[in-house]
């Protein structure tokens, strides 16, 4: 695993995608880590996965190779 790919919001478990379907289909996931905060909320709360992580940012360990395995599928396409 590159450094580049620990870095995004892809593998924070705040960040779904498969429940936002709609979303999922045009490349954005949903951050949920700011969803219980009465100060902070994100005025749009969905992102693409490849944007660098924040402060709410939680390792997702137990999807973390089902993550990178999809992360990399991605990457792939994109190069064409």
């Amino acid at each position: 695993m590159t450094e580049e790919i620990k870095d995004i919001c892809a593998l924070c478990k705040h960040f779904k995608m498969k429940e936002y379907p709609a979303y999922a289909a045009v490349g954005l996931g949903r951050c949920m880590g700011y969803e219980n905060d009465p100060i902070t909320k994100l005025a749009n709360p969905y992102i693409p996965p490849s944007k660098k992580k924040c402060v709410r940012f939680v390792q997702d360990w137990a999807g973390t190779a089902k993550r990178i395995e999809w992360i990399e599928k991605q990457r792939a396409k994109q190069k064409g």
